[in-house]
């Protein structure tokens, strides 16, 4: 089939015009169709959105117009309120000027009140007083009955259970507010009597001189009967408007509303869609029609069409929807999609028509020219078989017929000469090839074993390369190398986890811009990398988070090919090491104090022994019950009566008493001082807990740290000690030395506070809870934020000034409390409001 070229141009000339006709059919049709549902999609959009406009704008005049009407009502009670608040008051001014007696007055005011009606006597104002619970009907013009009487009267129970007993809501919002507006339901009075309960909204108004709620109130029935006509007047409106809208021959608009009625339609108006169904789904339309205003707005469905097709449901219709939720309303316009079609279709047969004519026209010249095309092939086909069947020396090509033709008879003549030479050239090359093929075998067999131990040594050299890499990273220490410009060429990770900056991000960049801390090494490390000698410079100070931080900074010269390549830069941190130091220093210092304090202690233990024994013998020479008093006061001729009476008129007897407390006094805190002295040998032994407490505060308030820096005299202590408290198992001295250490630093804190609110105030708390006994030091200082709050039992952690503590504090009695006694030790603080150490000990060790 198609061996023949004229067949083949026959044949492809009319292809392509049936092709070409076909495709400019398919792409016109489907264009202007396009373009015709383009076009009535933006139409319906468009006339969608301003029919959802039109109804949106209805809506909002309706509710505008019945807020209207409300305001309007509001206004109206409110001034019949207010005159009636003037003619009370006025009356109340009558009785404080003498004028009128307090009778006189509120019987005046109740008649004029009573006496306002409004609105065709519709209108009244009432009056009831605060009386509580309920309040007491001083005058209601329509229940003259209740007038005294309390408000409980089911009349005045609001049907909607919103206010409950409406009078007393009345009392509530003019007690709160002076005056205000309230809603409920009641009845309205008619010439036939009281209707059923309807929506109401009363104005009260509080006149404070007797306590009474004047009050009027207004039924709004009427605004939903005027909310109504102009309900009913939009819809004729939107009716009147939307039924004259055409979509292309026979689209149009129309609304139905939730209840599935129809509220506008050219042909159903009020008919309910219930009985409007898909004859295909066999659903109810407007169910389907619902769905889609939720799923795009788009619906297609058979339909018939008014008036020549009515009941034949074979026409397709597509109708857009858009929900109107405050009306539930759903606005539709529809359109059918045959009339959309139809200009594609009549643009599709035109087309088909035309391009007939073209088919013939296009068979007559294909055939022409297939002539002229073919008949020079033809002679070069033969002279061409001639050439396969006799060989390169029966080549005598053609060259005539059309130019290309011509072009092709001189190209075959070519390529005939060519092949000729070509022949030749092969046997020169194929000898060639053999020798070069020996030649790069060779070549090859060398290359590779090059490559091979090539590869291996720069496997070893990669291994070799990360074992020094991980011995630099695992060291503890900072190591950063920089070359004679000061850019980086080494970065453990030493480094990198202190500034953050990875070994990519560093490497090839000045050190100054990623560790400007050591930005100032830079003049040293040139001196070193000239001279070729290490410098090592130790504790030195630098502050990192607001906190100082000691660190030991060594400088090592890089030399390679006795050629300076730069240097290693070591930074250790030693801050931990120096504090250790600085603590053992202190250390050392507390325990000479505490030894000289020992030592003052027993020397001042002896005067004080002589003037206890002094005072109590002055108190025994002086006392008549003694035989030898007596006995040397007849031999003086004393009377040890007399001399009594003038020792108390002159308290002699009480200042003697005076010394000896005092003495006693000092005699125990020196035993307190020598006892918290002592080394002890943690002996544990049965105690009180509020022993422990008062001996602590005993030793703080002699504490002369305490007393020159806080007066802690000046502090007042609260104890509260919950009695019959159990004995706990434990060492004295500890115990004592964490509530001292509490003591001094509830005082530290408590003093940095400039001006106080309250004065500086410790409690201390001592109870039993199960089988501990819990002991709270709360102060009423400035308190911890909670980060402090975190790190308050921390080692060296301390917010104090420098030299003033130590930062073991805590930690040290956090150690005592769960390590040595199996307690457990806690801290509470709101920042601005006070700190509450809480620490608890065991009953049964």
């Amino acid at each position: 089939m198609f061996k023949s070229m004229r067949a083949i141009i026959l044949i492809f000339a009319a292809g392509l015009v049936i092709v070409t006709t076909a495709g400019i059919t398919f792409f016109a049709q489907n264009e202007v169709t396009k373009s015709v549902y383009q076009t009535e999609w933006s139409s319906a959009q468009a006339l969608l959105n301003s029919t959802m406009l039109n109804v949106t704008n209805e809506y909002q005049s309706l509710l505008f117009a019945e807020k209207a009407a409300i305001s309007r009502r509001k206004k109206e009670i409110k001034s019949i309120v207010e005159i009636a608040y003037e003619a009370v008051s006025f009356n109340y001014k009558k009785y404080k000027k003498g004028l009128l007696t307090e009778k006189e007055a509120k019987v005046r005011s109740i008649e004029q009140v009573k006496n306002m009606r409004y609105n065709d006597g519709v209108g009244y104002v009432w009056i009831n007083n605060t009386l509580r619970p309920l309040p007491r009907i001083i005058m209601h013009p329509l229940l003259p009955e209740l007038d005294g009487k309390i408000a409980d009267d089911e009349r005045f129970t609001d049907p909607n259970g919103v206010n409950n007993n409406i009078m007393s809501t009345f009392r509530e919002i003019a007690e709160k507010n002076g005056d205000g507006y309230v809603k409920y339901f009641g009845s309205k009075q008619t010439a036939n009597g009281l209707t059923e309960e309807l929506p109401k909204i009363s104005y009260v108004k509080l006149f404070k001189g007797w306590n009474w709620v004047i009050g009027s109130g207004v039924y709004i029935d009427d605004v939903d009967v005027e909310v109504s006509k102009r309900f009913e007047a939009m819809l004729m409106e939107l009716r009147n408007s939307l039924t004259q809208v055409k979509l292309g021959k026979s689209g149009y608009i129309f609304i139905f509303a939730g209840n599935k009625k129809m509220i506008v339609h050219p042909k159903i108006l009020g008919m309910t869609g219930a009985t409007l169904k898909n004859q295909v789904t066999g659903r109810l339309l407007i169910n389907e029609l619902i769905e889609a205003s939720q799923k795009g707005g788009v619906h297609e469905y058979l339909w018939n069409k008014y008036p020549d097709h009515i009941g034949e449901y074979k026409f397709k219709k597509r109708t857009y929807v858009r929900y109107f939720k405050p009306l539930d309303w759903y606005v539709c316009s529809s359109i059918y999609v045959g009339e959309l079609e139809e200009p594609g279709i009549i643009l599709r047969n035109k087309i088909i028509f035309l391009s007939l004519g073209f088919l013939a026209f296009a068979l007559v010249l294909a055939t022409i020219l297939s002539r002229r095309i073919v008949r020079p092939l033809l002679e070069l086909t033969t002279a061409s078989r001639a050439v396969r069947e006799k060989g390169m020396a029966a080549a005598n090509i053609p060259v005539n017929g059309p130019t290309e033709t011509k072009e092709l008879g001189i190209v075959i003549n070519q390529m005939i000469n060519s092949i000729k030479l070509g022949l030749n050239e092969k046997e020169n090359l194929m000898s060639a090839l053999e020798n070069g093929n020996r030649q790069l075998h060779f070549t090859n067999e060398y290359l590779e074993a090059e490559i091979t131990e090539h590869a291996q040594a720069k496997e070893e050299l990669l291994k070799l390369r990360n074992h020094l890499k991980n011995i630099i990273d695992s060291m503890p220490s900072v190591l950063v190398g920089v070359d004679n410009t000061d850019l980086v060429t080494h970065w453990n990770s030493g480094a990198e986890n202190v500034t953050g900056i990875s070994y990519d991000q560093a490497q090839g960049r000045p050190l100054s811009e990623v560790f400007p801390e050591l930005a100032q090494e830079l003049k040293q490390a040139k001196k070193t990398s000239r001279d070729g000698k290490a410098y090592e410079r130790v504790r030195t100070p630098r502050k990192i988070n607001n906190k100082m931080h000691y660190e030991n900074i060594s400088i090592y010269p890089l030399v390679e090919n006795s050629m300076e390549e730069g240097t290693v830069i070591r930074l250790d941190d030693v801050t931990e090491r120096v504090q250790i130091e600085e603590i053992m220093i202190q250390t050392e210092k507390m325990m000479s104090v505490g030894g000289l304090a020992a030592g003052m202690a027993h020397e001042i233990n002896n005067p004080l022994g002589g003037i206890l024994q002094g005072a109590q013998n002055i108190e025994r020479r002086f006392s008549p019950s003694l035989p030898d008093n007596i006995k040397t006061a007849e031999k003086l001729g004393i009377s040890l009566e007399a001399m009594m009476s003038y020792m108390e008129e002159r308290k002699i007897l009480k200042m003697l008493k005076n010394i000896r407390e005092a003495a006693e006094r000092a005699a125990v805190i020196m035993l307190n001082m020598l006892d918290f002295s002592r080394k002890t040998d943690i002996r544990h032994t049965s105690c009180q807990m509020s022993n422990l407490v008062e001996k602590s505060i005993a030793l703080a308030e002699q504490d002369y740290d305490l007393k020159k820096k806080f007066d802690f005299k000046q502090i007042k202590i609260v104890r509260e000690y919950e009695p019959d408290l159990p004995l706990i198992v434990c060492a004295p001295t500890e115990i004592e030395q964490v509530l001292l250490n509490l003591l001094g630093n509830a005082a530290h804190a408590m003093s940095t506070i400039e001006k106080p609110e309250s004065p500086s105030q410790i409690t201390i708390r001592v109870r039993r809870e199960e089988n501990y006994v819990t002991t709270e030091v709360e102060d009423n200082g400035p308190g911890m934020d909670e980060q402090t709050r975190k790190r308050a039992f921390e080692p060296f952690f301390t917010t104090k000034p420098k030299g003033i503590g130590t930062g073991l504090g805590l930690s040290v009695s956090y150690f005592i409390i769960t390590q040595n006694h199996g307690g457990t030790f806690t801290v509470d603080s709101i920042h601005g409001k006070g700190t509450k150490f809480i620490f608890q000990l065991p009953t049964n060790r």
